[in-house]
């Protein structure tokens, strides 16, 4: 808990009101731009096609998400502290937090932006009319989860799941339990309870990390030791180390468990045994949509109540088999820089296309039909 305290903020941590009946997609109406609103709970529905907030909430957009972009395509993550309340800049897509992938973003023309300064802290950002607010980072992905209500009430179009869907694939160590729980151990690496166990070479890992931050190769107990001796299963991960340049990350988008959208980007590295992107050179890499079916059963059956984008970062074992390194409930870099543009393009235009089919099936419920009393509001579940 106090992991997440430090990367979502207390906002995030918070927010365990969440309506258990709330499933996986929701959009609503966006309010009038630049102003805040109250929000009433008298418009309470029994169907899952309704959600209200269960308390008032304000909503305020942070700086630098309006149309200056001079610090947009940093190739650092943003530190600086949002300001408000600058109106947040129109988009399709908002990437949040600032990751200096705009750049990158902006060239697929599809409307894209990755310069909103807000971390999951503080007030709920405006949104922009009819955009969707996609995450950069595993801890932002789990603080939309939570808060979810309260961005939808927002205007943001989002595509996630409950919180601890998110947390039990992001997290290292919560992935090796659910891979036991799905009886899907095979798929990743073998996992070692301590280092008085573990065959070396071996990987430690933090439990919650990306971009190969905390992420180690150990000859031997000792070594192990003299990074931490204490929180393995928990805060760290003791793993099997497996060898091979190529490396794959699979970018799927994901509904309630299907997969209705992939792309893979195969990376050929200059050694054989490293941690990405530490002390090794990409060689080569190309993107295609060419997933082996096999791959795909295996990644489907880790996906279980899953809705949102995300990557798998794996190799394959001599079998043809995956060997999973890590799922990473967000965009990833894959997608949002490798790939190419009009192929990441079709993907995102495919994800708007989800809020398109919800809207036609609205009328088709007698709750969603009946108009709403007070602030007009609209949610809805993909399920």
């Amino acid at each position: 808990m106090s992991q997440r305290r430090e990367v979502v903020g207390e906002d995030c941590k918070s927010s365990s009101h969440i309506l258990d009946d709330v499933s996986s997609f929701f959009f609503c109406s966006a309010p009038c731009r630049g102003s805040s609103r109250k929000h009433s709970d008298s418009s309470s529905s029994s169907s899952s096609l309704s959600v209200q907030s269960r308390s008032p909430v304000t909503a305020f957009a942070p700086v630098c998400c309006g149309d200056d972009e001079s610090n947009a395509s940093d190739s650092g993550i943003d530190e600086s502290p949002c300001c408000f309340p600058t109106p947040c800049a129109a988009a399709k897509f908002h990437f949040v937090p600032r990751t200096g992938w705009h750049p990158h973003l902006k060239e697929m023309g599809c409307d894209a932006r990755n310069t909103l300064k807000w971390k999951g802290q503080g007030p709920v950002p405006e949104a922009p009319e009819d955009c969707w607010m996609l995450p950069t980072s595993d801890e932002m992905a789990l603080c939309i989860a939570q808060l979810r209500t309260q961005l939808s009430a927002s205007g943001w179009k989002l595509l996630t799941c409950e919180p601890h869907i998110v947390s039990g694939l992001s997290n290292k160590a919560a992935l090796q339990a659910t891979g036991r729980k799905l009886g899907l151990t095979a798929s990743l690496p073998v996992s070692y309870a301590n280092p008085d166990v573990a065959r070396y070479p071996c990987i430690l890992k933090a439990a919650v990390g990306q971009h190969g931050k905390d992420v180690f190769i150990v000859n031997s107990k000792e070594e192990s030791e003299d990074i931490t001796t204490e929180g393995f299963g928990s805060k760290w991960v003791l793993q099997e180390l497996i060898p091979g340049r190529m490396e794959y990350s699979a970018s799927l988008l994901v509904n309630d468990g299907v997969i209705l959208d992939a792309v893979l980007t195969e990376y050929e590295y200059s050694k054989d045994v490293y941690v990405w992107p530490h002390d090794v050179v990409e060689v080569c890499r190309q993107s295609h949509s060419d997933i082996p079916e096999r791959h795909l059963a295996t990644m489907t059956g880790f996906l279980r109540e899953y809705s949102g984008i995300c990557n798998f970062n794996y190799k394959v074992r001599a079998s043809g088999d995956m060997c999973i390194f890590e799922v990473n409930t967000r965009v990833g870099a894959d997608l949002a820089c490798d790939v190419p543009r009009d192929r990441a393009r079709a993907l995102f235009e495919k994800l708007d296309e989800l809020s398109e089919k919800l809207t036609q099936r609205l009328p088709s419920s007698p709750s969603a039909a009946k108009p709403a009393r007070g602030p007009r509001r609209r949610g809805a579940s993909a399920r």
